[in-house]
């Protein structure tokens, strides 16, 4: 299982910042709030008081599980394209990888049985088992890995992860010159195949072992012939624990369950990942109309939870944070000072506290506290709008006082901000920096627009500022959204984030296999990153997964989706 960057990217997750209709209000006031444990990365479980009260409309579902998805997937299900957290979901469900995790993010054997690391830590060997086959019953073989693997590295990829494969011997001879195959990937035998790397990677077990395994034989295509596979985004075939049977855009994705799974058919013969909508999750929920679903961690929801009686709750700090990125090809962003001064003049901590009432941080780094590379040791940015004047006047944007706002070579500092409609999280993050940038002379002009929309022009840096919510994988390594490398099209540094320190920083964390020089190494970057602030970082929050108690032996935390041993759930 693996809760990936992308992913996704963008892995871009909005999970954290939907609402429901009527829940608070966007007030910058500060009230007091219970404060939650957040680097705590075990799941907290509150078991349902009654399982009795399940609704009849749920109940009546008896093969069929139905699990909200808080917006619609865009429908690049695989792990080579998928761009938001629902697409991973989906593709999770269709297809197997070679290497799964604990629930502490430690790799464990799945389709491959057992892998070798050689000693210098640059060639990976993995054995796989014998027994797995695709949907179709053909079976998957080493052929299928190293055709998944090459596709990371075809000329025409224009996904979000080929940092996964640019370590690869012969990637860059086959990714930008003639060669037809990559030297380092090599099948040994049909169920032994070999990746050698031009240099250790401490990610690289899950960069290779947590790839979607492709059928060669269903997707395969001629080098540069990248757009045959994207073709077949909508129509996947994998080995994992469902078929996809109907995909219905901007609606949901229906599934069926794979009599032929490696590990035992599933349990649950139908599963449906369906939308639901930010003013009726809550009524979705609690009426039977869905049996799992992503809920906003705040009391209000809880109560309303709590009320039905029949939903468990499970509660963990979320695998991810909220930001607000800034386009650095844009003159005015160019100047860190401004850049930091737009920070201290955010009220985050009001938001926080009015928004999550005690179940969320204001985050300053692009690390959760569920990672061993947290770092305590960074500036905090605390609101100072006195301050962020003073470092505005500095970097020569002046106060005008006829309207209040900020001039510089007579032109007004006003900064168009993409943001995602159906969402009271943006409802109040809007009220809140309205008001917080006006203070220090900044206006701000929010464009809402649906989050697959939102997610081109971010591609496509056609933005100066946007908000989302990123979704961070089991390694740490942050190579993918911050390396100057990264800043090409299809890449996921899509601010034009250029450090060369950050990059010597993360080569090494990359390099470092040992964990404790690496949490070393990542806390330098951290307090880099931090000083530098390319982007806002907004909120770390704590995830609560409302379970109908009709659903039993799901368990879900920082480092495992719901999708996790779907196989074994099964319905009461």
């Amino acid at each position: 299982m693996k809760r990936k960057k992308i992913l996704a990217v963008m892995s871009l997750l909005m999970t954290l910042s939907i609402w429901i209709t009527g829940c608070g209000g966007t007030s910058t006031a500060t009230k007091p709030v219970q404060k939650q444990d957040l680097k705590k990365t075990t799941t907290e479980i509150v078991q349902a008081k009654d399982p009795s009260k399940v609704p009849e409309a749920a109940k009546n579902r008896k093969d069929t599980l139905i699990v909200g998805a808080n917006d619609a997937p865009k429908g690049n299900i695989n792990a080579l394209t998928a761009q938001s957290v629902y697409d991973q979901y989906a593709y999770e469900l269709v297809f197997d990888w070679l290497v799964s995790n604990d629930e502490e993010g430690n790799p464990v054997p799945a389709v491959a049985e057992k892998w070798d690391i050689s000693p210098d830590g640059t060639k990976y060997t993995f054995h796989l088992r014998k027994d797995v086959k695709f949907s179709d019953g053909t079976p998957l073989t080493a052929e299928d890995v190293a055709f998944t693997i090459t596709a990371l590295c075809d000329p025409k990829y224009d996904g979000q992860i080929s940092n996964y494969a640019d370590h690869i011997k012969g990637y860059k001879e086959y990714n930008k010159g003639d060669a037809k195959t990559v030297e380092g990937i090599k099948v040994i035998d049909p169920y032994t195949v070999e990746v050698t790397l031009i240099s250790p990677k401490a990610s690289a077990i899950f960069d290779l072992g947590q790839l979607s395994i492709l059928s060669k034989k269903y997707y395969g295509f001629e080098k540069g012939n990248f757009q045959k596979l994207k073709d077949l985004d909508q129509k996947p075939m994998g080995s994992g624990p469902y078929v996809m049977k109907q995909f219905k855009p901007g609606q949901e994705i229906d599934f069926e369950s794979n009599p032929s799974y490696w590990k035992g058919a599933p349990k649950i013969k139908n599963l449906i990942m369906k939308k639901t909508d930010a003013s009726t999750m809550i009524q979705e929920i609690t009426t039977g109309g869905v049996d799992i679903n992503l809920i906003p961690a705040k009391p209000e929801n809880i109560a309303m939870l709590d009320k039905a009686e029949f939903i468990t709750k499970q509660f963990h700090p979320d695998n991810g944070y909220g930001y607000m990125a800034f386009n650095l090809k844009d003159l005015r962003f160019q100047d860190k000072r401004v850049r930091q001064a737009l920070t201290y003049g955010l009220n985050r901590q009001g938001f926080v506290d009015s928004y999550y009432k005690g179940y969320a941080e204001v985050c300053n780094q692009p690390f959760s506290p569920a990672q061993w590379a947290y770092s305590d040791d960074v500036n905090q940015y605390k609101y100072d709008p006195d301050k962020a004047g003073k470092m505005l006047d500095e970097a020569g944007w002046k106060l005008n006082s006829s309207d209040g706002y900020r001039y510089k070579n007579g032109k007004k500092f006003t900064i168009n901000w993409l943001t995602y409609t159906g969402s009271k999280y943006e409802d109040a993050l809007i009220s809140i920096t309205k008001d917080s940038w006006k203070k220090i002379g900044v206006e701000v002009i929010p464009q809402s627009m649906d989050f697959n929309t939102l997610l081109d022009k971010s591609d496509k840096r056609e933005y100066e500022i946007y908000n989302m919510a990123w979704n961070l994988s089991l390694d740490p390594d942050p190579t993918q959204v911050f390396h100057s490398s990264q800043d090409v099209p299809g890449g996921s540094n899509n601010m034009a984030f250029h450090n060369a320190d950050s990059d010597k920083l993360l080569e090494d964390g990359l390099k470092e296999t040992d964990k404790a020089k690496r949490k070393e190494i990542y806390n330098k970057w951290a307090k880099l990153i931090n000083e530098e602030c390319p982007n806002i970082f907004l909120d770390q929050n704590k995830d609560l997964w409302a379970v109908s108690a009709r659903v039993q032996g799901m368990k879900i935390s920082p480092f495992r989706n719901w999708t996790y041993d779907m196989y074994k759930i099964e319905l009461k």
